[in-house]
Order: C-alpha cells, then sequence, then structure tokens
C-alpha cells in the first residue's frame, strides 16, 4: 500500500504502448474497488484500436497483485441469453439457471442476485468482459446494476465494446454508471515506439501515423509486412498484404467462410465450396498458418479478428456465397439447419414468401427452446421485409419484440411492440393489431391521462373475434389500467374489469385469471368491494401458487392487506403482508422488496411507531434508487412523509423538501391523483396557491374525483382538506360524495393512510352545521381506531369528538376525559398534539434496583426478581417509552467491532429452491382436495406451514434479506430471547403487569416500549 493508501499496482507483464493515462484510470478503478467502490470502466473504439490489450494490461497488473481474474466475452455467432456472463459464472460456480416461471423483467434479477453473491465471495476480483456490442441486452443490464448490488465489496469491471455495431444493444444506460473511456489512435510517437517494437529496421513514423491513424493493429500488421510501401486505403493495405500471399483457392474458401460465419460447420461449408472437407482444409491451412485463422475445425473456421472477416467476406459474391450456402443447409436436417438456409435466403435475394417461411421457423425456434436463435432469424426478416407489405413487417417487428421481450430485453421490445402497433393500424388482421396494441401498452402510465392510447385499444377491441378470449382480456386489462386515469372513463373502467375477469375464466388459464383479478381488485371502490376484494386477493393467491408464480401470489396477498386495512384490521393486514414479505425475499427483483417496504411503513405508522416508520421509508427509497424510477421514487417518499407528519405532527425538513420537488416536477401533468396530493400537502406546509387551486377545481363536484383509479382516496383526501381548510361552501357536497364510504379507513392502493372516513365525515357535518351527525361520525371514528388499534389515529379522533361534542352541547361523552384520554396516548407516541391542548400523564409506576434485585411497582400488580440481562435491557426500554434502541445496544455490543456478515441467510439459489417447493407443496394440495384425501393435504399443508416459518425467521420487515454470522443478528436473537423471559418472570408474579408487558414491548433489530391506547404507565426507572 502507498502512503495514501492506495495498492501499488504491479507493471504490466508485457509490454503496451502509449496508453499511461488510460492504464492510470484502470489503476483508480481497481483502487476504488478495494476501497469498497466497485465500479465499471468502459472501453470503447473502434476494431484493433487497443481494447483487448488495456483489458490484458488490467488483467496482468491485478494477477500480480494477487487478485482473482475472472473473463467473459460476447459470442457474434452464438447470442445466447447471458452468453457474455458464461465464462465468469462457470469459473465462480454459478448455476446458470433461473426460474423459468417469473416473467422476464423479473427473471434478470434472478441472474443479477446469483452472480453478485458469487462475485462477492470471490472479492477481491477483476471481472473481464469483452465485445460488449455482440452481447444480449440482459446481460449489459446485469453488469450494470452490479455495481450497486455488490455493496462493498472488492470488485472491479473492465468491459470493451465498439461504438457502432449493426444490432448491437443499447449502452446508454451502462455509460451512465461506467467511467467510459474512449480509446483513439495512438499519438506519432507512441506509434514510433510500437513500430520500434516490431521492427529492427528504421521507420517513418509520422507516415506510419498517417497511413494508419495510430490504429495500434494496423501499425503492427504494416511493419510486420516485408514491404513497406504505401496503398491506398489502410484496411484494405492490411488486408491485402496479409492475403496476397495465398493462391486463389485459399482466398476463395476464406470468402466464403467469412459469409457463413464461425458457427457453420466444416462439412456445410465444404458443401457450399463444393469440395470435399479435407479438400477445404488443405486450402485454409495457408491462412491458418499466417495468422489470418484462429482455428479451423469440425465445428466451423474462426478468424484472428474480425477486420480479417470483414475484409475476406468483401472479396466474396455475396449474393451467389449466401445461395450456396442455403443449398447446403436445405440439406441438413432440423429446425437450426432451416433457420440457418432461411438466413442465407434473407441476405441474398429475400422475397415475402421468405421473410413468411422466417416468421415460421421462427416460431418453431421458441418452442423448441432457442428463442436467442429465433430472436438473431426476425433481425434478419425485418430488415428484408423493410420495402414488403405493412402488415408483413408489423408480424415480423411483433414476433421479434415477443422474443426480446422473453429474453428480458425490455427497452427494445417495447421500441418494436410501438413500431408494430403503428404498422398494424394499416392491417385487416385484427389479431396481429390485438397482439401490437397490448404490447405497446406494456409499460403504460396508470395515472396520466391518454385519450388516443384507450382510444386504440377500444378499436383493436372492437375488431376482435369473440373467440380470441385470450387476447380479448389481455386488451380489456390494458383498457381498465390506461382507462384508469381517464376522469369520463370511470363506469366504463369498472366494466372492462369485470368483463377481463370474465372472458379470462372462461380460458382456464389461471396466470391470465390472476393477472386479471388483480387489476379489478386496483379498480375496487366503496364498502361492497374493498369487502369482496379481500376473498378476490385469496383467490389470486391460490391460483398463483398453482401456477407457480410467486410474484402473482404477492400481489395478491399484498392487495389483500390494503382491502384489511381498508376495513380497519390492523391485525389482519399485517398478517397478509408478513406472506408478502416472505414471498418478496424469495423473488429475485427488488421492486418486490421496495413494495412491501412502503406497504410496512403505513402499518408501522399506524401502529405507533414512527421511527421504525421512518427507517423502513427510507430504505424502501434505498431499494427503489437505481431500480425504479426517480419521480416514482421520490414521489412514494413525498407520499409517505407526508402521511407521517399529519399523523405525528411532527416537523420533517425533508418532508416539506419532497413536497417542494414533486410539486414542480408534476406541476404539468393533468392527473387528479398529482393536483390531490398537491393540494393536501400545501395545506400542510403553508402552500395556500395549492390548495385554493385544488379546492376551486374539485369542490363544486368532487364526485368526480371517484372516476379516476384510487378515487375514493382521492376524495376523502379532498374532504379532508376542505374540513382543515374551513371551507363551508364545499363541505355539503363533499359529504354527501363521502357518506358511501362511512365505516372505512380508506387507504391509498393499500400504502398510504390518513384519518378515517368518519373522522373526516364527521368534520365536514360541523362544517355544515349538523352537529348530531358530526358526534355521531366521530364516535365511529373513535371506535374505528380504537379497534385497530392505532395510537396516532386514536389521539386525533379522540379531539376531534371532544370538539364535535363541545360544539353540539349535548351527549354522553366529556369532552375532557377524551382529551385527557388523548393527551396520555400522545405523549407515550411521540405525538404532537395542537398548542394549547393539555396533557395528561400516564399512570405512575416503577421500576427500581434494590441490591442483587429488581422491584416493579405498578397500578396491576408488583414484582420482585433476581437481576437478569433481560431485566437491565427491560428497565432500559421503560426509561424511554416509545424510543426505538437497537438490539446491539441492549447487548452492549455498541462499543466493539461489528463482526462481518456471512452472507445472507438465503442465497439466489436456496430462494429458488424454496420458491420450487411452494409450488409443489402446493400441486399436492390440490391433487389431494381434487381426490377427496384428505391426510395427504394435511400433510402437505403441515409442511408448506413450516416452510413459511423457516422463511419467516430467515427475512427481516419488508422482505429483507437477514445476515448470517453478524452481531447485529446474533443480538437481535439473544435480545429477544432475554425480554421474553424476563417478561414472563414477572408475569409468574404480576400476571396482569406481565400481560401489559407482553404487549407493550415489541422486539426485533430495533426494540420499544409502546403502550396500547389508554393503557400507558408513566415509568419511573432507578
Amino acid at each position: 500500500m502507498g502512503a495514501s493508501g492506495e495498492v501499488r499496482w504491479p507493471a504490466t507483464v508485457g509490454v503496451i504502448v502509449g496508453r499511461d493515462r488510460e492504464l492510470d484510470g484502470v489503476c483508480q478503478a481497481l483502487d476504488a474497488a478495494q476501497a469498497g467502490r466497485p465500479t465499471i470502466t468502459l472501453l470503447i473504439g473502434e476494431a484493433g484500436i487497443g481494447k483487448t490489450r488495456l483489458a490484458d494490461a488490467a488483467a496482468d497488473m491485478a494477477r500480480a497483485a494477487g487478485t482473482r481474474v475472472l473473463r467473459g466475452e460476447a459470442d457474434p455467432t452464438w447470442r445466447q441469453p447471458m452468453e457474455l456472463w458464461r465464462g465468469v459464472a462457470r469459473a465462480v460456480g454459478v448455476e446458470p439457471s433461473t426460474d423459468e416461471s417469473l416473467p422476464a423483467e423479473v427473471r434478470r434479477w434472478d441472474h443479477l442476485e446469483s452472480l453478485a453473491d458469487a462475485l462477492s465471495a470471490s472479492a477481491p476480483a477483476l471481472v473481464v468482459l469483452e465485445d460488449l456490442h455482440w452481447a444480449d441486452a440482459s446481460a449489459i443490464w446485469v453488469l450494470g446494476q452490479l455495481p450497486r448490488t455488490l455493496g462493498d465489496a472488492a470488485v472491479t469491471f473492465v468491459a470493451t465494446s465498439r461504438d457502432h455495431e449493426p444490432d448491437m444493444p443499447r449502452l446508454d444506460g451502462l455509460r451512465r454508471v461506467s467511467r467510459v473511456v474512449r480509446l483513439g489512435g495512438l499519438d506519432v510517437e507512441a506509434v514510433g515506439r510500437l513500430a520500434a517494437l516490431e521492427a529492427a529496421r528504421e521507420v517513418d513514423a509520422a507516415d506510419l501515423h498517417a497511413r494508419t491513424g495510430g490504429n495500434p493493429m494496423f501499425v503492427q500488421e504494416l511493419v510486420r509486412s516485408p514491404d513497406g510501401s504505401s496503398v491506398n486505403g489502410v484496411i484494405g493495405e492490411v488486408v491485402g498484404r496479409a492475403f496476397d500471399r495465398f493462391d486463389a483457392d485459399t482466398r476463395e474458401a476464406l470468402a466464403l467462410a467469412a459469409v457463413a460465419g464461425s458457427a457453420c460447420p466444416l462439412v456445410v461449408l465444404a458443401a457450399a465450396g463444393s469440395s470435399a472437407p479435407d479438400v477445404l482444409v488443405r486450402r485454409l491451412e495457408p491462412a491458418l498458418a499466417a495468422g489470418v485463422l484462429d482455428e479451423v475445425g469440425p465445428t466451423g473456421v474462426r478468424f484472428r479478428h474480425a477486420l480479417f472477416a470483414d475484409a475476406a467476406g468483401s472479396l466474396a459474391d455475396s449474393r451467389g456465397a449466401h445461395d450456396r450456402l442455403a443449398a447446403a443447409w436445405d440439406a441438413v436436417a432440423g429446425v437450426a439447419a432451416r433457420a440457418a438456409a432461411i438466413t442465407h435466403r434473407l441476405r441474398s435475394s429475400a422475397g415475402e414468401h421468405d421473410v413468411d417461411r422466417a416468421i415460421s421457423v421462427a416460431a418453431e425456434l421458441v418452442l423448441g427452446g432457442a428463442p436467442a436463435e429465433a430472436a438473431a432469424l426476425l433481425w434478419d426478416a425485418r430488415e428484408a421485409a423493410s420495402g414488403d407489405r405493412s402488415e408483413l413487417r408489423a408480424r415480423v417487428a411483433l414476433d421479434l419484440a415477443e422474443v426480446l421481450g422473453s429474453l428480458g430485453d425490455l427497452e427494445q421490445a417495447l421500441t418494436l411492440y410501438r413500431e408494430a402497433a403503428e404498422l398494424a393500424r394499416e392491417s385487416d388482421d385484427p389479431v396481429v393489431r390485438a397482439r401490437a396494441e397490448i404490447g405497446a401498452d406494456l409499460w403504460a402510465a396508470a395515472f396520466v391521462p391518454d385519450l388516443p392510447r384507450v382510444r386504440r385499444l377500444e378499436q383493436a377491441l372492437a375488431a376482435l373475434p369473440p373467440h380470441e378470449r385470450h387476447l380479448r382480456a389481455m386488451l380489456l386489462g390494458r383498457l381498465t389500467t390506461v382507462g384508469g386515469a381517464d376522469p369520463d372513463a370511470g363506469e366504463r373502467v369498472q366494466a372492462w374489469a369485470a368483463e377481463a375477469v370474465a372472458v379470462a375464466r372462461a380460458t382456464d388459464d389461471p396466470v391470465l385469471i390472476a393477472q386479471m383479478l388483480v387489476k379489478q381488485m386496483i379498480t375496487a371502490a366503496g364498502r361492497p368491494e374493498v369487502d369482496a376484494g379481500v376473498a378476490l386477493g385469496q383467490e389470486v393467491v391460490r391460483l398463483a401458487e398453482r401456477a407457480g408464480r410467486a410474484d402473482l401470489a404477492l400481489a395478491g396477498y399484498q392487495r389483500t392487506a390494503g382491502f384489511h386495512l381498508n376495513r380497519g384490521d390492523l391485525a389482519a393486514a399485517t398478517h397478509s403482508l408478513g406472506r408478502a414479505e416472505v414471498l418478496a425475499a424469495v423473488l429475485p427483483s427488488p421492486s418486490w422488496r421496495q413494495s412491501t417496504l412502503i406497504s410496512r411503513t403505513t402499518l408501522l405508522a399506524l401502529s405507533g411507531s414512527r421511527a421504525a416508520a421512518v427507517a423502513t421509508m427510507e430504505e424502501a427509497a434505498r431499494v427503489g434508487e437505481g431500480n425504479t424510477e426517480p419521480v416514482v421514487v421520490l414521489g412514494v417518499e413525498s407520499m409517505h412523509r407526508v402521511m407521517l407528519v399529519d399523523l405525528y405532527r411532527r416537523p420533517d425538513a425533508r418532508a416539506e423538501e419532497l413536497y417542494a420537488i414533486t410539486a414542480k416536477m408534476l406541476a404539468d401533468v393533468p392527473s387528479p391523483v398529482f393536483e390531490v396530493q398537491k393540494g393536501f400537502g400545501g395545506w400542510l406546509f403553508g402552500d395556500q396557491a395549492a390548495v385554493e387551486e385544488m379546492l376551486h377545481r374539485y369542490g363544486p363536484a368532487p364526485e368526480l374525483l371517484l372516476r379516476v383509479m384510487t378515487g375514493d382516496h382521492l376524495l376523502r383526501v379532498f374532504a379532508d382538506t376542505v374540513a382543515r381548510a374551513g371551507a363551508a361552501r364545499y363541505a355539503s357536497a363533499a359529504y354527501r360524495a363521502l357518506l358511501p364510504y362511512a365505516g372505512l379507513l380508506n387507504v391509498g392502493g393499500g400504502h398510504s393512510a390518513g384519518l378515517p372516513v368518519d373522522d373526516v365525515l364527521g368534520r365536514l357535518a360541523c362544517l355544515d352545521g349538523d352537529h348530531e351527525a358530526a358526534v355521531h361520525h366521530a364516535r365511529d371514528a373513535v371506535a374505528t381506531a380504537r379497534a385497530m388499534p392505532s395510537p396516532p389515529l386514536l389521539v386525533h379522533c379522540l379531539d376531534h369528538l371532544a370538539d364535535a361534542v363541545e360544539r353540539a352541547g349535548c351527549g354522553t361523552d366529556d369532552p375532557s376525559a377524551l382529551r385527557a384520554e388523548a393527551a396520555s396516548l400522545a405523549l407515550t407516541s411521540g405525538i404532537e398534539r395542537p398548542s394549547g391542548v393539555g396533557a395528561a400523564p400516564g399512570r405512575p409506576a416503577s421500576m427500581r434496583r434494590d441490591g442483587p434485585l429488581w422491584v416493579l411497582t405498578s397500578p396491576i400488580g408488583d414484582a420482585r426478581l433476581s437481576d437478569s440481562n433481560g431485566l437491565g435491557q427491560l428497565a432500559r426500554l421503560l426509561r424511554t417509552p416509545t424510543v426505538e434502541v437497537s438490539a446491539l445496544e441492549l447487548a452492549g455490543h455498541l462499543e466493539t467491532p461489528t463482526a462481518a456478515d456471512l452472507g445472507p441467510s438465503l442465497d439466489a439459489r436456496a430462494k429458488r429452491e424454496y420458491r420450487r417447493r411452494l409450488h409443489q407443496l402446493q400441486t399436492e394440495i390440490d391433487a389431494a382436495e381434487a381426490c377427496g384425501d384428505p391426510v395427504r393435504g394435511e400433510r402437505a399443508q403441515v409442511e408448506m406451514d413450516a416452510l413459511l416459518r423457516e422463511l419467516r425467521r430467515a427475512v427481516g420487515i419488508g422482505g429483507r434479506d437477514r445476515p448470517s454470522g453478524s452481531d447485529a443478528e446474533r443480538a437481535r436473537i439473544n435480545v429477544v430471547r432475554s425480554l421474553r423471559r424476563a417478561i414472563a418472570a414477572i408475569a409468574d408474579q404480576a400476571p396482569m403487569l406481565g400481560a401489559h408487558l407482553e404487549q407493550s414491548v415489541r422486539t426485533g433489530g430495533h426494540c420499544l416500549y409502546l403502550p396500547p391506547p389508554g393503557a400507558a404507565l408513566s415509568w419511573a426507572v432507578s
């Protein structure tokens, strides 16, 4: 290590000329990895410019310093998914399999997680990846995600790519997270030094630089030739000098081999050249000896460099060569041979028949498990069909989009879907049009109105034959999503959602039915729909488990949790979300963990644990960063911080900052969702203009909000703002519109929550002068909050009931008692109440040390116990009620170094096995039910329940992986155990006090004392 703490990287093993600055950059990347900052260095430049040589130099330095070097490369003739990573995966022992039951956009996270686990275990490591221009999009995406996923693992990446290559994947996203090094030509001095290494004779460096542009490969090839005279065109010069030494037969064989590609077997190549294989080998031997070829064997012919292959191909009559190769492939059996034959015909002189044939053969390849080969064939068909009728071009683009989507190239797939949709609008084929419109709307925004898109979907639906049930259900599902943002399409959206489910049921496809049920659940509004939504969610879970779709099962559990919460059943919501969190832990995509963390934030906030809610919300933002659109991450964090400010009345500068950012970002988006949220945030943060704008827009007819997706939630938020702003002229209309939702908590999408509907109705009724109704609604709101139980909701509802009773001037409730209860609860829950409202302490209790004993005294029982770790930890929690204390602190580990984690309890392979076994058990349960074997079904159910319990122990809140072997995890286990033992010992002497502590002490990675509403004790600890 140097004085600065950086590694002194050894000099390269070989000689590399003129790349000192670039080598310094590679050393800096290696240093960054050693410091816990994994980086990507992306070397970009033309063929022969020295990308591989520089990457080799990086590998030499890393290897000499004791860093493991792992290598992978893409193959232009074998474009399999994740081919770029095959060598790396083999070296680190990663099984190259994924869960095919999951959608492509989820499977790529499986690849990422497997590689991240293995690379972390292999650190320190340098990963060299070559020829990204031939890689598939999923492999590029995985590379771009790895530095963030690896955390502080000492791993760095050096990747090479050409800048412009036909059909190369998009590198825009990768460039944004990489240090891009563009390799240009060497300068005159470096050309002279390189030439001196290659030839003993004197060379004119300036002339050589002018002729080669400083391309190192061209310099070396010209200098190595026996005659250094100038020839026009440096590439032609280099290749000409290499090829001039061969006779006509060898040059012809090279030209045919270049057109055929390296994957063409020698026997097929020989047949195309009208020669025997051994004769062909003899013709190619001089090129092999001269270094133009790397390999001549039964599997094919490989050129030493792509430049040689390109130049050799230019020597051939390409149309004649393709025709001869097509004929040779015709004599070979199998779909792969048919694909090769049609590829050559497409490159020769394709007609519509050849394009049609390509579409058919591509379908065979997909069915045979070769989607990458199908994509390559369809790319050729797309180019060949450029001048054909639009319907044929639409079919090619559509099939190619579907194949690329299955391979995980989602961005390119969406571009092709849109291209197909444009072309299909001129087509008379309703099936092609329906498929194209479905694909083009795959990632449509759910909250921004798009009337032209809705009209296109409706037209495609109207033209589709009734028997095309699967496509019909998918179109209806798209309409449900896209139409949900249109305020004028509310009733039609409900009808589309219902019809989508009905049509899906007619297909007997469990995945399609589950998908359409999820869409119908999103449109649920009103008490009947909420009640029905619980049953729908449970059906989604059953269907998804039978189909082995853990992602859909998670969606079912999460939606069910939202419906339970909307009914005020916090316990049932917690149970359903817990199931969702388990599945989020075994699914590879972090989007599910982010989603469950968001839901958990709301439950924690309602339960009275503000600190835990803030921590969980911040973790959700971290998980979403880099994986979700920034505007979505910011919007979700803003919405939940606003929720916490509203529930706890605690100032939050970050919440105010995010409100200002998102308000500006979404200022021009014509969406009721954003407008209402902006107005409510405006009331909290003093933006009166935003409040007035919202009231003016929706005040006269608030029922219009019900026409958009989650409109019932928006209506509650709007009505709450009306009540808070004292906008009496809008109170009556808001009350009438909101009244059908009485009894609900009304949670936006199962995530963000506010005060109960009845609380809002009570304040609106009071504003409108109906004090009797105000008291009635306020009592119902208190009952809802108390039953949950939710301390922050109950504090506000009690205060509002006291206000309503005072204004009514009658009733059996005592406003002073209501406010006293609210004050006591606010004190123990950390809730700020309006100034001027008195606070009442909880009932006094004490816990004091008396020699070797602890003495507890309270109104509900006394106890004397011998000192123990658990009692000391309990005293720490009682000393600071409602304040979370980490298990590490309670265990006394803060002053000692934290042991390194041994990694997550579940690696990527284990998660796949858990998903597979859960699917097998559900299949077993279904089979047992079908044949009336309850014993068999019960046995499978017992194992499934045990498996879910085991998973629950392996994951934390929000589906987070719990690390194994760390101090934090050991502390959590030991503290939970000791606290439970201490509380059980107290319960032996004072059962009521033990029950109170059992209910009030929350344990986990962080612990706290948080008593239920109305049961607070004010502890004096000494």
